[in-house]
């Protein structure tokens, strides 16, 4: 027979939640973000009390250890989508493509669609919140989240956000920010989405990392027609602050991703690090003005346009370290030698060097993050990104 203090013992050994919570504290420019904090991390126990806490203005770790499926919970919609010749009928194609939830069609034909409507309308996350996966068990399907109108100070770790409208452009983004700060985003997967994985909005996304995350782009419904997600990254906020590393992506064919704006006070500084682009049968990145980017230990195998040509003439601001020399430039404005990015069965990598980057980075040098040998990524992401990793 067990004594008190044994039995005790058992259960906290047992339980799969009591001691979880997030795991690390973000580097980069969303340091010191804390998220739920100190508040004693708890499951839900129905939908509606997932929604309450993501939704309210109490500091929460709330855990996601299982699947929470939105599928049907708001009813669906049917009504007319844009078809369009190069994407819906995709001839030739080795995929469908995917109809438009718009409303007009002036380069389509209409055609009925039914789409579930919880995957168009994502949860709007409250300030001081961790959403946290346990184990690999945490799913959210059918609907995304958003960070918005000033709520800050979030945490979204080890979570599988999929099945979100998939056959239908604007089906549904996975996360959103707009009028947020102070964001980290790390080892989740992203699956199965009708447009963007992650999306900034005409607000500031603020201070963001995003890193050790699954991009996956495998779809049967995708805009290319090669069986690839095209939707995966769009970062256009009013001023944000990226760090981007440790990243899979693979399997997709653009926006991958695709960051900046004309907006006239729009100031967007990102720093990539040691991320894997992995059979991309289209662009990775696509760089618009007001951007200041700094590339680093990126590796890029069978992707077929590493940077678009507009990104080299679109006014942003590039350090794209694809030589000795680039790499050694980084150390009198940073402190340290940058590491170069690697290619194989890829298209040409562009060798920019634009000095306005190193001193924009050189006012931010306590968010700048160390960096690993380029050759070792390809292993050391796929082993470390995605969920059930931390």
């Amino acid at each position: 027979m067990q004594t008190p203090i044994l039995s005790l013992l058992a259960a906290l050994l047992l339980s799969p939640v009591n001691a979880a919570g997030v795991t690390g504290s973000p580097s980069g420019f969303a340091q010191g973000t804390t998220g739920g904090g100190n508040a004693t991390p708890a499951t839900p126990s129905s939908l509606d009390e997932l929604k309450q806490w993501i939704t309210d203005d109490v500091e929460r770790v709330i855990l996601i250890d299982r699947e929470w499926d939105f599928s049907n919970t708001e009813g669906s919609t049917t009504g007319k989508c844009c078809s369009k010749e190069a994407t819906t009928k995709c001839p030739g194609g080795t995929s469908a493509g995917q109809a438009w939830i718009q409303d007009d069609c002036d380069d389509g034909t209409w055609i009925t669609c039914t789409y579930d409507n919880a995957a168009k309308s994502p949860l709007s996350v409250g300030s001081n919140k961790s959403i946290v996966g346990v184990g690999s068990k945490g799913v959210l399907k059918g609907k995304g989240l958003r960070v918005m109108d000033g709520n800050n100070n979030v945490i979204i770790q080890n979570i599988h956000i999929t099945d979100l409208n998939p056959e239908y452009v604007w089906g549904g983004d996975a996360l959103t920010l707009d009028g947020a700060d102070n964001v980290w985003i790390d080892h989740n997967k992203f699956s199965l989405i009708g447009r963007q994985m992650i999306v900034s909005g005409w607000g500031k996304g603020g201070h963001v990392t995003i890193s050790n995350n699954e991009f996956d782009g495998v779809t049967e419904w995708s805009a290319g027609c090669n069986g690839k997600h095209y939707w995966s990254l769009l970062l256009l906020g009013l001023e944000d602050f990226y760090t981007f590393s440790g990243n899979w992506l693979h399997d997709l064919s653009g926006r991958a991703p695709h960051m900046g704006t004309d907006y006239t006070d729009s100031k967007i500084l990102f720093h990539g690090v040691n991320n894997y682009f992995q059979d991309i049968d289209g662009h990775a990145f696509d760089i618009d003005t007001n951007m200041w980017v700094l590339l680093e230990g990126n590796y890029f195998d069978n992707v077929k346009t590493p940077m678009t040509d507009p990104s080299l003439s679109s006014g942003a601001q590039l350090y794209t370290t694809s030589t000795v020399d680039a790499a050694s430039g980084c150390s009198s404005a940073l402190g340290y030698i940058c590491e170069w990015n690697r290619e194989a069965n890829t298209g040409t990598w562009p060798d920019r060097t634009d000095k306005e980057v190193l001193t924009k980075f050189s006012d931010y040098k306590d968010f700048l993050i160390g960096h690993s040998g380029v050759a070792g990524v390809p292993e050391s992401v796929k082993a470390n990104a995605g969920v059930g990793k931390v």
